[in-house]
């Protein structure tokens, strides 16, 4: 596979952010894009009653249900933002026969993917993926689930009540 440029993944990063705020506002939420990394998420989800959601979104072209992520996700303890209120929308759209896809997961959800698929020995890196099909490093065996299976992605795909907001009604 050739080597993706720069501009490209810019696309498809700011592809993967509109996809999502799309989304949300298509369900009644309300939201705000955040520019440039003055409080490192991408989006703010709120609702009237003052509760606000915050959202990285991290988005494949090239590999089904794998993202590259930053290795401070494996830790999401050490944010200053409570841990309930952020998330990370996980958004493939590396195939073009089908619709794009979002994973709406809680931090700590992701996390728990990452600790799994590394058995919480890290590799000396400033990022690590996050694959929904692949096991545990070292283990091949048929009886070992997938990290999408220990977090259960499929409950996490396109679900945005886990976001905790109410949706604004007309």
């Amino acid at each position: 596979m050739d080597k993706v440029s720069n501009e490209r993944k810019n696309l498809h990063r700011l592809a993967g952010e509109f996809l999502v705020a799309s989304r949300l506002t298509q369900r009644g939420y309300m939201i705000t894009l955040q520019w440039g990394n003055t409080i490192s998420y991408d989006i703010l989800a709120f609702d009237k009653s003052g509760n606000v959601s915050f959202i990285e979104v991290k988005t494949s072209a090239s590999y089904p249900r794998r993202w590259v992520l930053q290795s401070k996700y494996a830790n999401p303890e050490a944010d200053k933002i409570p841990l309930a209120k952020r998330f990370i929308c996980c958004v493939d759209v590396s195939s073009t026969d089908r619709e794009p896809s979002v994973y709406v997961f809680p931090a700590k959800v992701v996390a728990k993917g990452l600790h799994y698929f590394f058995s919480s020995k890290f590799p000396k890196s400033s990022s690590y993926h996050l694959s929904l099909d692949f096991k545990p490093t070292g283990k091949t065996k048929l009886d070992v689930p997938t990290v999408g299976e220990t977090i259960d992605s499929e409950g996490y795909l396109e679900n945005y009540d886990v976001l905790g907001l109410t949706p604004v009604t007309n």
